[in-house]
C-alpha cells in the first residue's frame, strides 16, 4: 500500500476541492466509475463485517451468541494489457477475530462431528484471496470478467483459517444502468495441499481430527439503485455453499454508500446490514453489519497504456 501512494503519476483528475460545475462533474465521474469493478480506477479497499453467530452447539454449551469480526483490505488494480483487453488483479488480506468453539471453522463456516469443549476468541490475520480478472467487455452497460482465484493458508491460527491451498476459478457480470445496477462476482475453491489434520482438546483430553476439504463456493451479489450521481441505496452481501458440509449460508441487506471528499482524496464510504434467511442450525451467523471505506490510489499513467 505504501509502495503505491508513493507512485509518482496519478489518474487524469484534479482531484480539486472546490464546488464548481467541473468537480461536481468529477465526482460523478468518479462514483459512476467506482461501480464498475473493470474500471481504469486504482482502488484502496477497507472493508469491516461484524456478524452475529449462534446455533445448537451454544445452547448445548450454555453460551450467548457470539461476535466475529473480519477487517478486509483488498486494493483494486487494473492494468490494460492490450488495446481491448485488460486485467484486474485483487489481493485480499484479512484480519480476523473469531470467538468460537475449537475445531468449528468460522472461514468456511463448516462444523464436524468432533468439537472442542472450550470457547475461545483467536485474533490475527486470515487466509489470503488472490484474484485475477481478465476482460475485453469492461464499459458499460454490460461487463464481464473471467480468471483464477487462489486461497493461501496464511492464517496465524486454526481457528482463523482453512489451513489449505485451494484454487478455483472466478467469474464476475454486471449491468450498469442509469438509475440500476445489477451484478455478482462468483469464485470457487478447491483445495489442493495443506494440513490434513488439527488437534482438539475435549474432555477426553488432546484428540487429533481431519481438517476438512475446501470446496467451497462464494457469490457476492450486487443491487444498487443510483439515488445522486454520487449516492446508491442497495446491497452487496456473499452468499456461500459449502459442498463438504452441504451448507447454504445466504443473506439479504440494504444499505447505502456516497462519494465524499477528504480534501483532495476522494473516497467512497457506505454500511449495509445483512439477515441470513438461511444458515446453519449448529454454528451459523445470524446477522452481518457491514462498513466500507474506498479512497481511489494515485495510480501510475502506465497502468491505462497497452502494456503489449
Amino acid at each position: 500500500m505504501v509502495c503505491l501512494l508513493g507512485l509518482p503519476t496519478f489518474a487524469p483528475f484534479s482531484w480539486g476541492t472546490d464546488a464548481s460545475p467541473d468537480a461536481v462533474d468529477e465526482d460523478a465521474a468518479i462514483a459512476e466509475a467506482m461501480l464498475n469493478p473493470l474500471s481504469y480506477l486504482w482502488l484502496a479497499f477497507f472493508q469491516n463485517d461484524t456478524s452475529w453467530w449462534d446455533g445448537d452447539i451454544l445452547d448445548r454449551l450454555d453460551e450467548g451468541t457470539k461476535v466475529q469480526n473480519t477487517l478486509m483490505v483488498a486494493p483494486v488494480l487494473s492494468i490494460q494489457l492490450t488495446e481491448k483487453w485488460k486485467t484486474i488483479f485483487r489481493p485480499i488480506l484479512t484480519v480476523n477475530s473469531f470467538e468460537t468453539v475449537d475445531n468449528v471453522s468460522v472461514s468456511t463456516n463448516d462444523t464436524p462431528s468432533v468439537t472442542g469443549i472450550d470457547v475461545t476468541r483467536e485474533a490475527g490475520l486470515g487466509d489470503t484471496v488472490l484474484w485475477t480478472a481478465f476482460s475485453n467487455q469492461y464499459s458499460a452497460p454490460y461487463i464481464w470478467g473471467l480468471g483464477p482465484t487462489v486461497l493461501l493458508p496464511t492464517a496465524s491460527h486454526d481457528q482463523l483459517g482453512t489451513g489449505k491451498y485451494s484454487a478455483g476459478p472466478m467469474a464476475l457480470g454486471f449491468y450498469l444502468s442509469e438509475k440500476w445496477v445489477f451484478g455478482g462476482i462468483l469464485q470457487h475453491w478447491w483445495s489442493f495441499a495443506g494440513d490434513d489434520h488439527v488437534e482438539v482438546d475435549t474432555n477426553l483430553g488432546p484428540v487429533k481430527v481431519d481438517r476438512a476439504d475446501v470446496n467451497l463456493t462464494d457469490f457476492q451479489y450486487v443491487i444498487r439503485y443510483r439515488a445522486t450521481p454520487t449516492t446508491n441505496i442497495g446491497a452487496g452481501p456473499n452468499i456461500r455453499y459449502n459442498w463438504e458440509s452441504e451448507e447454504l449460508f445466504l443473506p439479504v441487506g440494504i444499505g447505502g454508500d456516497i462519494l465524499v471528499r477528504l480534501g483532495p482524496l476522494p473516497a467512497k464510504i457506505g454500511a449495509e446490514l445483512h439477515y441470513y434467511v438461511v444458515t446453519d442450525d449448529d454454528f451459523g451467523p445470524k446477522w452481518n453489519l457491514r462498513f466500507f471505506f474506498v479512497p481511489v490510489l494515485p495510480a501510475p499513467e502506465w497502468s491505462r497504456k497497452p502494456l503489449f
